[in-house]
């Protein structure tokens, strides 16, 4: 058996430098309650333990350790590529693969010392397993949820979001057979709190 291979104090800081960046990535919602926009490390965080809260339940026969790397990964190359908001415009919509396939170029050479990091990443953005499907489907339920619990009517009212959108949008939640249940559930929520903008309201 090798010796262990020690990284440095230097590449340890590095990686924690590298935490502070991902957290100064925002998102468009408001994190609940706090009064400040949700960043990168808030959305995977809570990802990873929604992740971990429902697998059990509805999937025990995937692995827990594949979705936390997926869940904490899912995210990384917005430190080079930002983040895209799914209602953003289109040229920002169309460079997205492109912006976030050479934030992946890039990751691998910043972090050859840490590959599974960014093959966790890759393997996201590919939804090479079930693992990586599931974690892709939940990813596109907690936004909902995060928004209405924050700034709800305000925030879907400022973006022009209606419930129709929502419900073209969130076909992506299907790619995964094991969370596809909440699809209607989501929408049934949603629409019975009453928050979303209405076409018609102009």
């Amino acid at each position: 058996m090798s010796a262990p291979q020690y990284p440095s104090i230097e590449r340890i800081a590095e990686l924690q430098q590298f935490v502070a960046d991902f957290s100064r990535i925002n998102r468009a919602p408001e994190l609940i309650d706090t009064n400040r926009l949700e960043n990168d490390i808030d959305h995977s965080y809570g990802l990873a333990l929604t992740c971990w809260y429902l697998a059990p339940k509805i999937a025990p026969q995937l692995s827990l350790e594949k979705m936390f790397k997926y869940a904490l990964a899912h995210d990384v190359v917005e430190i080079h590529a930002g983040d895209t908001f799914v209602f953003a415009p289109a040229d920002e919509q169309a460079s997205k693969a492109e912006r976030e396939a050479a934030a992946l170029v890039q990751l691998y050479a910043d972090w050859p010392d840490f590959e599974d990091m960014v093959d966790s990443a890759k393997g996201y953005m590919d939804k090479v397993d079930e693992e990586a499907k599931f974690v892709k489907a939940v990813d596109k339920i907690l936004p909902l949820i995060v928004i209405e619990l924050g700034e709800g009517a305000g925030f879907w009212n400022r973006h022009k979001i209606t419930l129709d959108m929502e419900r073209q949008n969130k076909v992506t939640i299907k790619v995964s057979d094991i969370v596809a249940p909440y699809y209607e559930q989501i929408l049934d929520w949603l629409e019975g709190r009453g928050h979303m903008y209405e076409a018609t309201s102009d």
